[in-house]
């Protein structure tokens, strides 16, 4: 009876995926454009118009599945400078994803989208050229690390207004990675960020308020704004609650345990400690 009921269990998954629910809304269903729209982009794309390349190029990488036609009419659109276009073969060609690996030509496109302030190259370009924190052996290099480098596009990425560049240009004045440390500015960037509701960039203000910049107030209030966001991740859930309980509690032991110190009855105590370790 159980393999039985366990059989048309797993017939009826088969069906609801293939033919069922799923398959009947027409919203979760790609449109397939006729061969009159085809030959009108394809004549459009060849005379140069760059929509009709990228419309191409999601009817190969969608519908026909064609990754090797899709990157003919990208390479079309980014020779013309399309920054989107530049973005995602520089992208392809820098993982080496759906076409060969050339790291140095992805490097050049996305400089080139880069230098149209196309916001998504200037992240990759910081990202890649970071160097990492630690040495994991899973950390591979993508293109040769450049500090510096990783900071000016930050930077460029900070001024056009983008949190997640004002976070990475934050974190790299906190850590001087790039440029000298400037906990002022890194506090401003990340202020920024925050204020835009930019979570990772709350959870760094209520771990770096506390721990760096003796601030437990501010730390206290912006991790009370990660906790109380339903989209935070469970991770930094977890990092903003210890910064919470570190920011409240740990002033409070701090306070209590100098007040303990000066109580008259261990003042004698600790001072011949001190006396006895001058001596040594």
């Amino acid at each position: 009876m159980i393999k039985r009921i366990a059989f048309w269990g797993i017939a009826w998954a088969q069906l609801s995926i293939t033919t069922g629910v799923i398959g009947r809304d027409e919203r979760f269903q790609l449109k397939r454009p006729s061969a009159a729209e085809i030959d009108s982009l394809r004549r459009l794309a060849f005379q140069g118009d760059v929509q009709a390349q990228m419309a191409m190029v999601e009817y190969y990488q969608l519908i026909e599945l064609r990754s090797d036609s899709a990157r003919f009419y990208l390479t079309q659109a980014a020779r013309k400078g399309l920054p989107e276009a530049q973005y995602l073969l520089g992208l392809s060609y820098l993982r080496g994803v759906e076409g060969p690996r050339r790291p140095i030509e992805g490097r050049k496109l996305l400089e080139a989208a880069a230098k149209q302030n196309y916001i998504l190259a200037i992240r990759v370009l910081y990202e890649v050229l970071e160097p990492p924190d630690s040495i994991s052996p899973l950390t591979v290099a993508v293109l040769p690390y450049n500090p510096r480098q990783a900071f000016e596009y930050a930077s460029q990425g900070a001024k056009l207004g983008d949190p997640l560049s004002m976070t990475a240009l934050g974190r790299y004045y906190a850590q001087g990675k790039g440029t000298a440390r400037n906990d002022s500015l890194a506090h401003f960037w990340l202020l920024q960020a925050a204020e835009k509701g930019y979570i990772p960039a709350q959870v760094l203000l209520a771990e770096w308020c506390f721990e760096k910049w003796n601030n437990p107030k501010e730390a206290l209030y912006w991790a009370n704004q990660v906790i109380q966001n339903e989209r935070a991740s469970l991770e930094e859930q977890y990092r903003a609650r210890i910064a919470a309980y570190t920011a409240e509690y740990f002033p409070r032991w701090l306070r209590w345990f100098r007040r303990w110190l000066l109580l008259p009855e261990h003042i004698p105590q600790w001072v011949d400690k001190i006396r006895g370790l001058e001596k040594n």
